[in-house]
C-alpha cells in the first residue's frame, strides 16, 4: 500500500513525517535516502504499521521524493497595513509559543548542532507558520554539498508560507523596522544566497531587487550582494 508523507525531520534511521491525507504524525523506518530532505513529499510503499508509546510507526520502501510546496498546507501569514504602502506581519516569530517570555528560535541557536536541529524541527512541527525555524534549519544545511538542496527546501518553503497572501501592489513594503517582518526578509535573503551560491544568478538578482523594493532602507546590506551578483562574482560567506 502506498501513502504520501511530508518530511518534517530527518532521523538517523528514517524520517519524522506528517501523513499527507490525514495530517497524522508518523515515524518512517527506512534507510535514509540522501536525496531526500526536509519538506519533501515522500511516496512510501508500506510493509508494516504499528504503535508504540503513543507514536505511530511505518516501515517499508521509499519510492519517490520531491518538493511540492502546495503540499505543506500551512495557513498563510496575515498582516496589517501600518502606513501608506507599508505592511507588517502578525507575530509568527515563535516568541512565547512554548512558554511566556521565551524565544525558542534564539534558544536553539545557542545549542550544539544536534540539539539545535531537534529543537528547530520540533518548533516547526508544532508551529509551522514559524518560518524562522525553517530558515535556521536550512542554514544548517547550507554549507554542505550533501545537504545543500535541503537548504533550498527550507528557504523556499519559508518564503512560500509567508507569501501566500501578500498584496499584489508593486509598491508594497515590509520594512525591517517592523520586527515581525524580519523572518520573511531573512528567508528571502537566505534564498537569494542559495541561488547565488548555486550559480542561478538571474534568480538571485530578481530576489535581491525584490528585497530592496520591500525594504528600501536595506538593513540587511542586500545592495552589496546585488552588486557582486551582477558582476558575476562567486558567492562568499562574508559578502
Amino acid at each position: 500500500m502506498e501513502k504520501q508523507y511530508i518530511v518534517l525531520k530527518i532521523n538517523d534511521m528514517g524520517y519524522r513525517t506528517r501523513e499527507l491525507e490525514t495530517g497524522k504524525i508518523v515515524s518512517l523506518k527506512s534507510p535514509v535516502d540522501f536525496k531526500t530532505f526536509e519538506l519533501d513529499t515522500i511516496t512510501f510503499d508500506i510493509e508494516k504499521e504499528w504503535e508504540f508509546k503513543k507514536t505511530s510507526y511505518v516501515s517499508g520502501t521509499l519510492l519517490k521524493s520531491e518538493l511540492i510546496l502546495a503540499n505543506l498546507d500551512v495557513p498563510p501569514h496575515e498582516y496589517i497595513k501600518v502606513g501608506l504602502n507599508k505592511y507588517e506581519f502578525k507575530d509568527y516569530t515563535g516568541y512565547g509559543f512554548f512558554s511566556p517570555n521565551r524565544d525558542p528560535v534564539f534558544e536553539a541557536t545557542e545549542m550544539e548542532p544536534k540539539k539545535r536541529y531537534d529543537a528547530l524541527a520540533r518548533l516547526w512541527e508544532k508551529f509551522p507558520q514559524c518560518i524562522d525555524a525553517l530558515v535556521h534549519m536550512g542554514s544548517m544545511n547550507f554549507d554542505s554539498s550533501a545537504t545543500f538542496r535541503g537548504a533550498f527546501n527550507c528557504f523556499s518553503g519559508a518564503v512560500h508560507i509567508a507569501e501566500q497572501r501578500l498584496p499584489l501592489d508593486d509598491d508594497a513594503q515590509f520594512l525591517w523596522a517592523c520586527t515581525n517582518n524580519r523572518p520573511y526578509l531573512r528567508a528571502l535573503l537566505a534564498l537569494t544566497c542559495w541561488y547565488w551560491k548555486n550559480g542561478d544568478l538571474d534568480d538571485a538578482t530578481i530576489l535581491a531587487k525584490k528585497l530592496l523594493r520591500l525594504n528600501p532602507t536595506d538593513n540587511q546590506g542586500v545592495r552589496f550582494a546585488l552588486e557582486a551578483i551582477e558582476k558575476k562574482e562567486e558567492f562568499r560567506p562574508d559578502w
